[in-house]
């Protein structure tokens, strides 16, 4: 403890810290444990983490202490948030999500349009969470042919110019939805939970991937600036590949064959502020280990930064890298992709 004296108004306490904001220094966090006084007269309700709701019409607080009129003490480590928001209290849901894509349209020697765009929505009550994520991509390569008669000689357009035909070819064509419901025990650092993913990739010859288990998960960093989890458990994951006849280049399946095996499920999920919130790195990385065959297991990491702008609007610059180790015979195993998004979020 340094002595010093901060003046400004409390604006939020959560998780062990208190929130002030000040003329000069603008949001500052300080820990709880670490204040010997702290007076307020505004009005503040305080939920501790049992559940229990204190109405104050002022706030003292003396060497880790919320002193109480009439009651014991509060110790400051038994807070959980001030002016908590309903399902803070155990009745219904918070709702948050966020929204993004990217589209671009190149023109010139070579040509590509591009539309990419994905979406997350969480539902979080004090005894469950609900998490939905999808994704979807598609990229087109415009190709510019001249065009000739019967005679081999080249056809003018009207401007007196050689003739060009424009065939759009799909180059990447998938999409994936995951969805998770979380169940918290009675340590809420712990939870079990179930996901179910789908997805498919055109020209990765999957025409349909599903899987679907159990886990155990525990929130390892839970406080406002870094957040971790991690989940352990049990997959059951199955595979339609289109197989296609050696003469088909287009993208019809001639048959689907099927590719199944149950694995363990070891799943990251995390994200940190830089810099007071002016920057946000997040991380996604989802192992599907195949028991049986472990060259034949999936990787998937997304690894980005989000920069949060005015009235909810976010740009973001990502980096994935997939790992399919069971993709169909004579497919790439490995795809990595760099993305600059705008989205909103709420």
């Amino acid at each position: 403890m340094d002595q010093s004296v901060i003046w400004g108004e409390v604006i939020d306490i959560r998780e062990g810290e208190v929130v002030v904001e000040t003329q000069w220094l603008g949001e500052v966090s300080i820990d709880l444990t670490a204040i010997m006084l702290l007076e307020s007269d505004q009005e503040i309700e305080l939920l501790t983490k049992d559940q229990n709701k204190f109405a104050l019409s002022s706030l003292q607080v003396v060497e880790g202490e919320v002193v109480l009129k009439d009651k014991k003490n509060l110790a400051v480590d038994e807070l959980y948030v001030a002016n908590p928001e309903d399902w803070e209290e155990g009745h219904g849901y918070s709702l948050e999500g966020r929204v993004t894509s990217a589209v671009e349209f190149l023109r010139g020697n070579t040509s590509t349009d591009q539309f990419n765009a994905d979406f997350e929505t969480i539902l979080r009550s004090q005894r469950d969470r609900i998490t939905v994520r999808g994704d979807y991509a598609e990229t087109s390569a415009v190709v510019l042919s001249p065009e000739y008669d019967e005679m081999g000689e080249p056809v003018l357009d009207a401007n007196g110019d050689q003739a060009v035909t424009k065939d759009s070819t799909p180059t990447i064509d998938n999409w994936a939805i995951v969805g998770k419901y979380d169940y918290f025990l009675s340590n809420s650092q712990n939870y079990l939970g179930v996901n179910l993913g789908v997805n498919a990739d055109r020209f990765a010859d999957i025409e349909r991937r599903a899987y679907i288990g159990p886990y155990f998960g525990r929130k390892l960093f839970v406080d406002k600036t870094y957040q971790l989890d991690a989940e352990l458990g049990v997959s059951y994951v199955e595979t339609d590949f289109i197989e296609r006849d050696s003469t088909d280049d287009g993208p019809v399946a001639a048959e689907s064959s099927d590719n199944y095996f149950t694995g363990i499920n070891l799943n990251f999920t995390g994200e940190t502020e830089l810099f007071d919130g002016a920057l946000n790195l997040y991380l996604r990385q989802t192992n599907i280990l195949n028991v049986s065959d472990m060259e034949k297991s999936i990787y998937r990491t997304t690894f980005g930064l989000r920069f949060p702008l005015l009235l909810g609007l976010e740009v973001a610059a990502e980096a994935s890298a997939d790992y399919d180790g069971g993709a169909a015979p004579g497919k790439e195993k490995l795809d990595e992709a760099v993305k600059f998004r705008i989205g909103y979020n709420w």
